[in-house]
């Protein structure tokens, strides 16, 4: 029994929140139960404070005509447009087309997203929607443990105390995508996603290649200058300008014939 109980909190699902590690345990019958009664509690709430329910909000888009054909027109478009368009990001084979295509798929998700908002932003203030998220709220403080498996908040009310909002949204939304059946990194896993990893690999392994050519070619140069410097020092031969440019040795006065013969010619001597 001690085994069973041990491998079920192994399994379980976890997130991390401000270096904190949290599971998440799958609801007790108890639990729905609960739910479903903080949903009812909401909900008739919601009708007598006056909140409009989905279908009178329906109506209300439908004659301002937020809603309706063209609108539905349009979504359909942008949804045809993401779906051309994620083709083609499968298909790209070029690191700048598949970058390329990345951003454009990522562009029209967004347009898609924000022309439904059209419809789910007004949607959110219904007495379902109201009710829904107080259903969600009531399954977080249960299905949210800690390592040992204890709750993480002992009741609904210390849930709704909660100081750190941080941790209760994110707590919130990873019970929303387990309820849903997605997983925590479901956004990370989108086409675009992916291929903008698979950009970011391929300019990182081009990135090392030309590091290591550079590397190599500094190893080369740090070699023959080492090379350079203990070879032997050749004094440089004088160059013809040099020896061009060196003063010759002055040379002796050259002496005349005549100059010769009256330095040997005897003085005058007076006549007796």
């Amino acid at each position: 029994m001690a085994d069973e109980k041990q491998e079920v909190q192994e399994n379980r699902r976890m997130f991390e929140f401000n270096k904190q590690t949290y599971y998440i345990a799958a609801p007790s019958a108890e639990d729905i139960r609960g739910a479903d009664w903080q949903y009812s509690k909401t909900y008739t709430r919601s009708l007598i404070e006056g909140i409009t329910t989905s279908a009178e909000m329906m109506d209300i888009l439908m004659r301002r005509g937020v809603i309706g054909p063209e609108f539905e027109q349009r979504r359909r478009e942008l949804s045809n447009t993401l779906s051309e368009k994620v083709v083609n990001l499968q298909t790209a084979t070029e690191i700048d087309e598949k970058q390329a295509n990345a951003i454009d798929v990522a562009n029209s998700r967004e347009e898609l997203f924000n022309w439904n908002q059209r419809l789910n932003g007004p949607m959110s203030n219904t007495c379902e929607q109201m009710s829904d998220d107080a259903r969600l709220e009531y399954l977080t403080s249960r299905m949210v443990e800690r390592e040992d498996g204890t709750k993480l908040w002992e009741t609904y009310d210390e849930f709704l105390k909660e100081k750190s909002q941080g941790l209760a949204i994110r707590a919130r939304f990873e019970i929303m995508l387990y309820l849903q059946g997605m997983d925590s990194d479901f956004i990370e896993q989108t086409p675009e996603a992916v291929a903008m990893r698979e950009v970011e690999a391929e300019l990182r392994v081009k990135a090392n290649i030309v590091i290591d050519e550079l590397s190599q070619q500094q190893a080369e140069a740090d070699a023959k200058a080492a090379s350079e410097e203990s070879a032997p020092e050749v004094p440089d031969e004088e160059s013809p300008k040099d020896q061009k440019e060196k003063p010759k040795p002055r040379a002796k006065p050259r002496t005349t014939k005549k100059k010769a013969a009256t330095s040997r010619k005897k003085p005058d001597t007076k006549s007796e």
